[in-house]
């Protein structure tokens, strides 16, 4: 949910316009920042939740959204998709315009998120989409349909919620994945805790793991198979972006090629995401 890589710049500290941001940032609640096309969410006046261009509000405008479609690569069937966390969706709107045939279930627990929902065209629930707010980790202990890929982006103003970082909760992951399904989790390049956190999701899934980076942020994408067969073959996954490249305003044969750099490696870190510096 969060890309601590893109920065609102505020030029006049006596703008009026500066004055309310800074009181929405008081309130601690989310709120909404507007400029030109462009509607951005977010929680304090450093960082960015989710961007939304208002011409094409189910397109990924932010990098590392576009580099959490990996996921379509690696498994061609994605008829049920898992999301935890909701930002300004667009992640389910991306889904829900570009994927027909799956069908989309999210857990957000704040309220105040889900209350903007409207202002970035998301969707409402229907027979494909369900929104519902409810802490990620108790919504995947009661989730029964099996999915074929869960996407994690739960990053708020202080960083991973440690109930979404454990073994245990990766375990949960694991565990709600259909066979040969794909777990997406957005993690900060910067933070401290990226080596335990992928270490962590790579033994619970048996080394079957990877991380590639994001154009234009330090976002690191861990993706994640529920399969012992791995790393898998890259000869299929470069034509299968070739094939779906004309239905997705995503490059996905980009994203291809990240995942190629990413298990070329032993430790299945897309190189030129190995040294990525600061948050900004």
């Amino acid at each position: 949910m969060l890309n601590p890589a893109v920065r609102l710049c505020v030029t006049s500290t006596d703008s009026p316009s500066f004055a309310d941001l800074f009181a929405e940032t008081l309130s601690g609640k989310p709120f909404v920042y507007e400029e030109g096309e462009e509607v951005s969410l977010m929680f304090d006046l450093t960082t960015v939740q989710s961007r939304m261009k208002r011409s094409a509000p189910q397109d990924l405008v932010l990098g590392y959204t576009r580099s959490m479609l990996a996921f379509h690569l690696l498994q061609a069937n994605t008829q049920h998709i898992g999301m935890i966390g909701l930002g300004g969706g667009s992640l389910a709107k991306y889904c829900h315009h570009y994927l027909p045939q799956s069908h989309i279930k999210v857990a957000e627990i704040n309220p105040g998120v889900i209350a903007l929902r409207d202002r970035f065209a998301i969707p409402e629930n229907d027979a494909r989409l369900k929104i519902e707010c409810i802490d990620g980790a108790v919504w995947l202990k009661q989730h029964r349909q099996p999915m074929d890929a869960l996407l994690v982006d739960a990053y708020g103003k202080d960083g991973m919620p440690e109930s979404l970082a454990t073994a245990q909760f990766f375990d949960d992951c694991r565990a709600a994945l259909a066979p040969n399904g794909v777990l997406v989790v957005n993690l900060w390049g910067s933070d401290a805790r990226f080596d335990s956190y992928y270490q962590r999701i790579r033994t619970v899934f048996d080394g079957s793991a990877l991380a590639i980076g994001a154009d234009g942020c330090a976002n690191r994408l861990v993706l994640a198979i529920n399969s012992r067969n791995f790393p898998p073959p890259i000869r299929p996954i470069m034509q299968r972006a070739q094939q779906i490249a004309a239905t997705h305003s995503v490059d996905m044969p980009a994203l291809a090629r990240r995942i190629e750099r990413a298990l070329r490696n032993p430790d299945g870190l897309e190189p030129a995401n190995r040294h990525v510096e600061g948050r900004g």
